[in-house]
């Protein structure tokens, strides 16, 4: 039960960059942005249509090798599917998947996730928070059955991601239905071949890796906007599943773009600038080598469309990059 619920909050708060950041926006009030989805004033009480054709696909070739990049959320709908033909046929027609991690079969040491995750000199968090952020931590974990016992030793990164976890739970969206997972399940009973792009181990290190004052930063923004995050995620979902529509698409793009543009430059190197270079460099391998087989590569979002983004990078190495849908 450790393991598997921290495996989905570490890739929650790092990949999935719907929410689960350091963001300080509060949700955006759809009745100003003209939308038709029968919104109410009131935030916590919006009612929204999650069956929708939406989605963000491009395609890249190399001679006889096409790779495919959709952005999805990770967490979703049940609602969402069958999605928009352009995907479901870029799917059908790939080989080999790539997705940022195949969480079928990511696993982590509970040993190694909890050396990261505790301090080791004793520091607590009651230390390094402000008496307002810590009193507001303590009792958004009460009402969740938490005591500060199970907590208050661990570091502010490992905190965070189980706010994170919470939040998902409170939200109308499921991991069960993420679209990664959606298609990873599917290649696996089609027998696709599976690629990580990034590894589960990986994404640890960069959560531990940021400094103290960083991680200290982030948890405190986040719980200060804890409240409001569930109803963020699902308008965010809500965009995705009808971005084919302009005003969901722009305003997707700009939710995931302020995650990070309102975060300190080192979270957003990290979480956003490099990763996002790295997978273009392992896609460009891959379209190098001309395999002539097709790809797919599944990541979240704002990968794709958060400068600099993957198929900007790839743009700058010569290749030329279609908006499929």
């Amino acid at each position: 039960m450790f393991k598997s619920r921290i495996l989905f909050s570490s890739t929650a708060l790092i990949t999935l960059l719907i929410g689960c950041s350091n963001t300080e926006q509060a949700p955006v009030d759809e009745a100003s942005n003209n939308t038709s989805n029968d919104e109410t004033e009131d935030f916590g009480e919006t009612t929204r249509d999650y069956d929708g054709d939406g989605g963000y696909l491009w395609k890249v070739t190399n001679e006889e090798t096409t790779f495919f990049m959709l952005g999805t959320i990770h967490l979703g709908n049940e609602d969402y599917y069958p999605l928009a033909a352009e995907i479901e046929e870029a799917y059908q027609s790939a080989d080999i998947i790539l997705p940022e991690v195949n969480m079928l079969e990511a696993e982590i040491d509970e040993e190694t996730v909890t050396e990261m995750a505790l301090f080791d000199d004793g520091t607590t968090l009651d230390q390094l928070l402000s008496e307002e952020a810590y009193a507001d931590l303590v009792a958004i974990f009460e009402e969740n059955g938490i005591t500060t016992e199970d907590f208050n030793g661990y570091k502010p990164w490992f905190v965070e991601s189980l706010l994170s976890d919470i939040v998902n739970e409170e939200s109308k969206q499921s991991n069960l239905y993420g679209v990664d997972l959606h298609f990873l399940q599917r290649a696996v009973e089609d027998n696709k071949e599976i690629i990580e792009l990034e590894s589960i181990e990986t994404q640890y290190e960069i959560l531990a890796g940021f400094s103290l004052d960083l991680q200290i930063d982030n948890l405190e923004r986040y719980i200060a906007v804890f409240d409001e995050q569930p109803g963020w995620l699902d308008e965010l979902s809500y965009h995705w599943i009808h971005g084919n529509q302009d005003s969901s698409a722009e305003q997707l793009v700009t939710m995931v773009s302020e995650v990070l543009t309102g975060t300190d430059d080192e979270y957003s190197r990290i979480i956003n600038d490099e990763r996002n270079i790295d997978m273009a460099n392992s896609i460009d391998k891959l379209l190098q080598q001309n395999s002539g087989q097709t790809y797919m590569a599944i990541v979240g979002t704002a990968h794709l469309v958060v400068e600099p983004a993957i198929p900007s990078e790839l743009e700058k190495k010569g290749y030329e990059v279609v908006r499929v849908y």
